[in-house]
């Protein structure tokens, strides 16, 4: 089994765009919110009903399921929020199979290739509790949109937890139990090319709310143009060097982008990065 899950808030709009992308690969999907319409910071958040019934719509082969509880818990940080609402959607989507916790805002193009991996290596689902393992891809982040295109961070050095087998997670995605190894594949992360309101309402609400100065780096982000994009070096907002410089990738909207970019950057095949002598001793210790 392979399995999807999502956390929805207030930027429910962009999970069309990544269901579309995943839909027909995966076996089942589960969208997680909050009950009382809270984001983790506490603020109302309003999702219509449209949205509910437009998902509805495209799932042609009842894969989804809307899971609603209360997962926002005042006194609590975001960040530990975020971390338990990802632990309790992995118990409603069930302990086994592959667990891919993929954000809205986050476009997985040609994801037949991650499926066809996952169904290869499916022997790495026997025991799992004593063979965990966890798959991390490249995001290609785009930091602003103006009416030509898409500002994107380069080179596509930053890691992307994506995959696990054993979804016990500790800190957002991370697992930090077992082997972590690195997949060839491009995740497209639409991040902070979003209209200013969305921006806003993004960095007050989202899990690294308190992890760094939200209204400095929000104040950098709006003097990002196409005259000075050229000058942004070494800017991530708590790991400098993780985001080194600025391209910009010319198209008409995000449909266009993953369009263009995945033919200039197609998705290639992938490996198990293991040995040989690895992935039998990990064969044999599956049936023990």
């Amino acid at each position: 089994m392979i399995k999807a899950g999502y956390l929805l808030s207030y930027d429910y709009s962009y999970i069309f765009t990544s269901v579309n992308q995943i839909y027909h690969e995966v076996d089942s999907i589960v969208i997680s919110y909050d009950a009382d319409h809270k984001t983790w910071a506490g603020n109302d958040v309003f999702i219509p009903e449209s949205f509910f019934t437009d998902i509805k719509k495209i799932d042609s082969d009842n894969k989804i399921t809307f899971y609603k509880d209360k997962f926002y818990v005042p006194g609590m940080q975001p960040m530990e929020l975020e971390t338990r609402q990802r632990n309790m959607m992995a118990e409603k989507l069930g302990l086994d199979g592959w667990h891919i916790q993929i954000d809205g805002d986050e476009y997985a193009y040609d994801f037949k290739k991650i499926t066809q991996f996952l169904r290869n290596n499916s022997f790495l689902l026997k025991k799992p509790e004593k063979n965990p393992i966890n798959f991390q891809v490249n995001f290609v982040t785009l930091f602003k949109q103006n009416e030509e295109g898409f500002f994107v961070i380069t080179p596509f050095d930053e890691k992307c937890m994506l995959i696990t087998n054993y979804p016990k997670y500790e800190y957002a995605r991370l697992t930090n139990k077992g082997r972590t190894l690195p997949l060839d594949y491009y995740l497209i992360h639409q991040s902070w090319a979003r209209d200013e309101e969305e921006i806003v309402e993004k960095i007050n609400n989202w899990g690294h709310k308190n992890d760094f100065d939200t209204s400095k780096f929000l104040d950098l982000w709006k003097e990002l143009n196409a005259s000075n994009y050229s000058e942004f070096k070494d800017f991530h907002p708590i790991y400098k060097s993780l985001w080194k410089e600025l391209s910009f990738f010319p198209s008409k909207n995000i449909d266009e982008f993953i369009s263009l970019f995945s033919k200039k950057y197609p998705q290639k095949e992938l490996h198990l990065n293991l040995s040989f002598t690895k992935k039998i001793k990990m064969r044999i210790k599956g049936f023990f």
